[in-house]
C-alpha cells in the first residue's frame, strides 16, 4: 500500500510552504507524502495518535489518508488553530449595586445574610498552637483542644467572628440552627482534615470581611469520625452562602476545596481562589448558583472538575476562571472492571444555565472536557470562553459536551479544541437568529465561535 502511494503521488507531492496546518501529521512543517505514510503506519500498526485523525471523525483510518491527499492535491492550506489566551484574572470587577432579595415569600429570601438579625456574637482567635474564645453564651458550648475548636450550639442567630493563624488547628460546628461565620483575616491549616467542618444541615453564611485575606488548608490524610462526612478543606452538610468583599484562598491536598451536601451560592463582591491537587474546586449536591464575584481556580487532580454539581448550575454574573491540568483518572469498580473519569472545567449531572457574567475555562490534560452537562445547556447571555488543548488517549477531548440539547440565544460563545471537537451535542443544537458565526457552523468543528 505504501509503495502504491509512493509511485502514484511522488510527482504531485511538492511540499507546501512550511507553516503548521491540519494534515501535518508528522509535525515537520509541511504537508506531503511523508504525512500520508505516517497515517498509513498508524493504521497498519494499530498505533493511532489523535493528530492522525485529520478529518476529525474520532478515528484514524483510510478516510484520513484521503483527507491528507486532498489537502496536497488541492493545495489547501489549513492553518493550525491558535486558541484564545485564558489566564487567572484577579483584577477588580465592577458589578454595580447588588439587588438583595427583600420579598419574605421568595424562595431565595433566606440566602441573604442581611435578612437575619444576628443576636449573639462569639469571637474565636487562633494563635499558633492555641485558640481563645470570648463572648459565648450558655447555649453555645465551645471545646478547645490546642488550636482545634469544636462548637456545639442550640442557639439561634449566632455570629462567629474568626481571626488569627494556626498551622495545626481546625474549626468544627455542631449546630441546630443556621449561623454566620465571619472570616476576619484568618489562616487555618489542618494537617489531618478539613480546616472548617460544618456538621449542621442548616445554612452556613460564610462572610469574608471587607479588606481581609483568609486562607484555609486541609491535610493529605483525613482523620475521619464515624457517621460524619468530611469532604473538603471547607465542608458543610448544609448550604454554603458566600458573601462579603474580602478574599478567601483555599488549598486542598486531601479532598475538594469547598463542598456542600446541599447547595453553594456565591454573591457579588466575593473573591475566591481555589487550588486543588486532590479533588474539585467547588462540589455541591443540590445546585451551584454563581450570582457574582471573582473566582479563580487551579485544579491539578486527575478526573477532577473546577465546578462539579449533582444537580443544576446557574451562572448570572461574576467572573469565573478555571485552569484544569488534570487528565483521565483510571480506577476499578467493585466488580473489578476498569472505569475512567475524565477531567473537566465544569460538570453538571443535570443542566447548566448561563444568563450573564464571564466563564473562562482552560483544560490542558488529555481526554478533558471544558463543559460537560448531562441535561440541557441553556446559554442566553454573558461570555463563555472554553479552550481544551490536550490530546485523545482514551476519549476525544471536547470543548462543550451536551448529552442532550444545547440552546444559544445571547452573549458570546467561544469554544476551541485543536485536537478534538469544540461543540458536541447529542440532542438538538439551537442557535437563535441574530448571531454572527465567526467559524464553521458544523458540530464537528475544532473552533466554534458565535457572538450576538
Amino acid at each position: 500500500m505504501k509503495k502504491f502511494f509512493l509511485l502514484t503521488f511522488l510527482t504531485l507531492m511538492a511540499a507546501l510552504p512550511a507553516v503548521a496546518r491540519t494534515g501535518d501529521v508528522n509535525s515537520d512543517g509541511e504537508v506531503n507524502l511523508s504525512d500520508v505514510n505516517a497515517v498509513i503506519d498508524m493504521i497498519l500498526t494499530s498505533n493511532a495518535d489523535p493528530v492522525g485523525d485529520v478529518n476529525n471523525d474520532g478515528e484514524v483510518n483510510i478516510s484520513d489518508v484521503n483527507a491528507v491527499i486532498d489537502i496536497i492535491l488541492g493545495g489547501e492550506v489549513i492553518p493550525e488553530i491558535t486558541p484564545k489566551e485564558i489566564e487567572l484574572d484577579y483584577s477588580d470587577l465592577d458589578e454595580g449595586t447588588e439587588t438583595i432579595q427583600d420579598d419574605e415569600d421568595a424562595l431565595d429570601y433566606g440566602d441573604y445574610v442581611e435578612n437575619t438579625t444576628w443576636a449573639t456574637t462569639v469571637r474565636i482567635t487562633f494563635d499558633g498552637e492555641t485558640a481563645t474564645v470570648t463572648g459565648n453564651p450558655s447555649s453555645v458550648i465551645v471545646n478547645v483542644d490546642g488550636a482545634h475548636v469544636t462548637v456545639t450550639s442550640a442557639a439561634k442567630r449566632v455570629r462567629y467572628i474568626v481571626t488569627g493563624t494556626t498551622a495545626n488547628g481546625s474549626l468544627k460546628f455542631y449546630s441546630e440552627k443556621k449561623f454566620q461565620l465571619q472570616l476576619n483575616g484568618v489562616d487555618i491549616t489542618n494537617p489531618n482534615g478539613a480546616a472548617i467542618n460544618n456538621q449542621c444541615g442548616k445554612s452556613l453564611y460564610l462572610v469574608m470581611n471587607e479588606g481581609t485575606v483568609n486562607t484555609l488548608r486541609d491535610g493529605e490524610n483525613y482523620t475521619m469520625v464515624e457517621g460524619e462526612d468530611q469532604k473538603a478543606a471547607i465542608f458543610s452538610e448544609g448550604q454554603i452562602l458566600v458573601s462579603g468583599k474580602g478574599t478567601l484562598n483555599v488549598y486542598s491536598v486531601g479532598r475538594h476545596c469547598l463542598a456542600s451536601d446541599d447547595y453553594v451560592f456565591v454573591r457579588p463582591g466575593s473573591k475566591l481562589y481555589l487550588n486543588s491537587t486532590s479533588g474539585h474546586g467547588i462540589k455541591a449536591k443540590d445546585y451551584v448558583y454563581i450570582k457574582g464575584g471573582v473566582i479563580n481556580m487551579e485544579i491539578a487532580a486527575d478526573g477532577a472538575k473546577g465546578i462539579n454539581c449533582d444537580s443544576l448550575i446557574n451562572i448570572t454574573g461574576g467572573r469565573i476562571t478555571i485552569i484544569n491540568s488534570g487528565t483521565t483518572q483510571a480506577e476499578v469498580d467493585e466488580l473489578g472492571n476498569p472505569v475512567s473519569t475524565t477531567a473537566a472545567g465544569v460538570k453538571s449531572d443535570y443542566n447548566i444555565t448561563m444568563t450573564g457574567g464571564t466563564l473562562n475555562v482552560k483544560c490542558t490534560g488529555d481526554d478533558a472536557k471544558g463543559i460537560n452537562v448531562t441535561q440541557p445547556f441553556l446559554f442566553t447571555g454573558g461570555e463563555l470562553n472554553v479552550v481544551v488543548t490536550g490530546k485523545q488517549v482514551s476519549v476525544a477531548p471536547k470543548g462543550v459536551k451536551c448529552d442532550t440539547d444545547c440552546t444559544i440565544s445571547g452573549g458570546s460563545f467561544y469554544s476551541c479544541v485543536p485536537n478534538g471537537r469544540a461543540l458536541d451535542v447529542d440532542g438538538v443544537r439551537t442557535v437563535t437568529e441574530g448571531y454572527t458565526f465567526l467559524t464553521d457552523d458544523s458540530n464537528d468543528a475544532r473552533l466554534f465561535w458565535v457572538i450576538y
